[in-house]
């Protein structure tokens, strides 16, 4: 006590040493004579203190007198320092004595942590009296050592210590902090779990925060202070510290851009989370679209930092971003490439997506690339070579898409208000003849799954967000399911049409199928008759052949539509062997020509396949044709008369049906 009141009054100096032995022996002296003197013995131990105090012997007659644990008492650092009660509540001169006493001054012998706390923004707050704010001896109660179990500054202990006023929301509303769950938001934190497993250089509250001279954010001091993020972290995370200070993010918080991201920016907080656990924000799935996109998708900053805008929505829209938000774990997001915490501009020859390094970046998921990658601004949605002819291509297609199906549904809607008009007639068991054989009809339908799959499977990826998407995830149809069935199923349409091709060459049958559907110049004489019929404009339908212009509209259609989506297709399945023979704007239009193409086929199926089969008056609600392979003698007639003509002089083509007697004789009155 002699030297902490020595240097409260600046006498503790080298040139004073006489003044100290000095006061040093008459307070020797002092101790003595009140030993010897009855009256002045009052509190010469603890025990007295602990007569009332005691929480095992204290008097019960006080109930309101405050309780000391003993044994925790015995073990605080001030008794095995040999301090008495009377060394801190040094206005107790009398026993019993006053209720109201002094509070402890515990500067007088922790002068420089005083300063420090007087100026934290506990201490400012204190000072501008705050009953709310934390005092020595909210956190050092019984002044327990912090390896003390027991300890409030134990580190296993802090984050309840903190937490006491700032999970609480009423203390915390009444200072304007809106925030009242950074306990609860550490203790799931990584390193909470560290803390626990026992890792004692786990970090606490006080390792961010500071122990005595806590300060606020906006504290240039503040450890805490988005400038000093970085070097707070850095305390353990020295190596990506490091690399953060050399990275584009680092050196811009460094010269004062609080837009810059610092490690809190990224990690969060207090609840800072592991990269492999899906909560976190810099998980595989949140990194790209919530965390960098947070910042880089702004326009403001995209602006003031002279960053080219729409990159993170280009990327969502690749191949790369679209897999990603529907759970692939193999593509790239942006620290694939980019990096982590060492990220560099472009411009800069370490960067990893300089053009130094870009193919062994894109080459460590595509081995063998070329450096035809370089073709093109990597978020683009086309190469600059390619720009030109991209903006042509849906120019070109969505005319064309409007126009094409446009005059469908309008084909359609006249045919549909004509047949609407007559009255709908059920036929009866009919003679049959066989139109389509057995493989034709196998290749058929095996052409019809395949397709559907590919329309299935191709849209969901070119639309996430959609309903049907989302059920398809629910049933268990992920992003990887759905690609490797639309690769099934394009090869699977590129062997049927291959095997179709060579029937249609080899076979007398599939010769004469071909001649059947080749185009004639009086298809375009039945389209006016068509129309015209189904307009009232005329008594009888075209006396079509075995196939009408419709059939022949839509098998060419296909042979066009397999050649392009094949072609197109395996060079969007195999980048890295296209890139060795073309340049990049290629496979840029031909992703193009994939996506208006699918459109295209999709809807021509919809509005003019579907119709015929399944929603034209005489078929709805579907034709069965395409199953068993065989029409009725009497629908042969009226569809294709030509043909009916053709066969009704050869014998054993119809197969006869077993019906009753009078019901063929009304089918013959009737033929």
């Amino acid at each position: 006590m002699i030297h902490h009141f020595l240097r409260q009054h600046d006498l503790e100096t080298p040139f004073k040493r006489p003044v100290l032995l000095c006061a040093e022996l008459s307070v020797l002296i002092l101790l003595v004579s009140m030993m010897g003197s009855p009256g002045l013995g009052w509190a010469q131990e603890d025990e007295e203190c602990l007569a009332c105090h005691s929480a095992e012997h204290g008097s019960a007659e006080a109930p309101d007198v405050p309780l000391i644990d003993d044994g925790l008492c015995a073990r605080s650092t001030h008794r095995e320092m040999g301090f008495a009660c009377i060394d801190c509540h040094m206005d107790i001169d009398e026993l019993p004595h006053a209720e109201d006493l002094e509070s402890v001054n515990c500067g007088g012998c922790h002068d420089e942590i005083a300063e420090a706390y007087a100026k934290s923004v506990h201490g400012v707050a204190h000072e501008n009296g705050d009953h709310d704010t934390p005092t020595c001896a909210t956190c050092h109660n019984m002044t327990l050592p912090k390896d003390d179990p027991k300890s409030s500054i134990n580190r296993l202990r802090i984050s309840r210590l903190c937490g006491n006023c700032h999970s609480d929301p009423k203390i915390m509303s009444s200072h304007g902090i809106s925030s009242t769950n950074q306990e609860t938001l550490y203790r799931g934190s990584q390193h909470a779990k560290a803390l626990l497993a026992g890792n004692e250089n786990a970090p606490t509250c006080i390792s961010c925060h500071g122990y005595h001279d806590t300060r606020p954010l906006r504290d240039p001091e503040s450890r805490t202070n988005f400038m000093h993020v970085p070097e707070t972290c850095g305390q353990c995370h020295k190596v990506e510290y490091g690399q953060f200070a050399e990275s584009v993010h680092g050196k811009s918080a460094a010269s004062g851009h609080k837009d810059a991201p610092v490690c809190t920016d990224c990690h969060g907080e207090h609840g800072v989370i592991r990269a492999s656990d899906n909560t976190s924000p810099v998980s595989f799935f949140n990194l790209s679209q919530n965390t960098c996109g947070r910042c880089h998708s702004s326009i403001v900053l995209n602006n003031k930092f002279g960053i080219e805008a729409g990159n993170v929505e280009r990327f969502m829209d690749s191949y790369h971003g679209l897999a990603l938000q529907h759970g692939s774990q193999e593509v790239a997001n942006c620290g694939s490439c980019h990096g982590n915490h060492l990220i560099l501009p472009s411009t800069d020859p370490r960067s990893t997506v300089s053009s130094e390094r870009l193919v062994e970046t894109c080459g460590v998921c595509h081995p063998g690339i070329t450096d035809n990658v370089l073709a093109a601004p990597i978020h683009a949605d086309v190469s600059i070579r390619s720009e030109f002819l991209a903006a042509w291509v849906p120019r070109i297609y969505i005319p064309l898409i409007l126009v094409i199906i446009g005059g469908m549904l309008l084909h359609n809607g006249v045919i549909l208000f004509g047949e609407m008009r007559a009255k709908f007639r059920a036929e009866a068991s009919q003679p049959r003849y066989r139109r389509f054989n057995s493989f034709e009809i196998f290749m058929h339908i095996l052409l019809t799954i395949s397709f559907i799959m590919l329309v299935v499977t191709g849209f969901a990826l070119k639309n996430p967000d959609s309903w049907w998407v989302t059920l398809l995830s629910y049933l268990q149809m992920s992003e990887a399911a759905r690609a490797l069935l639309h690769r099934i199923a394009g090869v699977t349409l590129i062997v049927i049409s291959i095997l179709y091709a060579f029937y249609m060459v080899i076979t007398r049958r599939g010769r004469s199928e071909v001649w059947a559907m080749m185009p004639k110049w009086y298809d375009l004489r039945h389209v006016h008759e068509h129309l015209a019929y189904h307009l009232g404009r005329r008594s009888a339908p075209p006396d079509y052949d075995r196939y009408d212009y419709t059939e022949k509209m839509e098998f060419w259609a296909l042979v066009w539509g397999v050649i392009i989506m094949a072609v197109t297709g395996l060079i969007l399945w195999f980048p890295i062997l296209s890139f060795q023979y073309l340049p990049k704007w290629a496979i840029d239009i031909a992703e193009l020509i994939h996506y208006y193409e699918a459109v295209l086929a999709t809807l021509a199926i919809l509005v003019w396949h579907f119709f015929f089969v399944m929603f034209h008056p005489e078929e709805y609600p579907m034709s069965v044709t395409w199953l068993s392979g065989k029409m009725t003698k009497k629908h042969l007639k009226h569809r294709h008369p030509r043909e009916y003509e053709r066969l009704a002089q050869q014998k054993g083509v119809f197969e006869e049906p077993e019906i009753e007697e009078d019901q063929q004789k009304g089918e013959d009155e009737d033929q």
